[in-house]
Parts: C-alpha cells; structure tokens; sequence
C-alpha cells in the first residue's frame, strides 16, 4: 500500500487541470476496448483451400511454362 499513499500525496500537490487529465487517464485504464474476434487462418491452408478446386498437377503447369521462356 505503500505507493498508493505515495500516489495519494502526489495528487494532493497537483492543480485541477492535472487532476483531470489524471482522471481521463485512470478511465481509460480500467476500460479496455473489445477487439471483434477475427479468426486467422493459417496461410498455408488458404492455399490449400484455393488449390483444391485445381484440376491435375500444378507442378506439370509451372514446368511447362519455364520451357516457353528457355
């Protein structure tokens, strides 16, 4: 308890600008702001995801494009 008779001597030197600045200050500390629940989704299994609907192999795909540009 020792600092809040501290923080208690400390508001009694302070001016009513201070105090209310101080009190703006304490609300805002015990209100916390409620983040919406995103829900993440690994980067990998969105590509899975996309992929998917992909009809035969991707790698035959990419091999023939590299011959086009050899």
């Amino acid at each position: 308890m020792k600092i809040k008779e501290q923080a208690i001597k400390e508001l009694e030197l302070l001016g009513p600008s201070e105090l209310m600045k101080l009190y703006e200050i304490i609300i805002s500390l015990k209100t916390k702001p409620k983040k919406p629940k995103i829900k993440k989704e690994l980067g990998y299994l969105r590509v899975r995801k996309a992929l998917a609907q992909c009809k035969g192999a991707l790698s035959d795909d990419i091999l023939l494009l590299r011959e086009d540009r050899i």
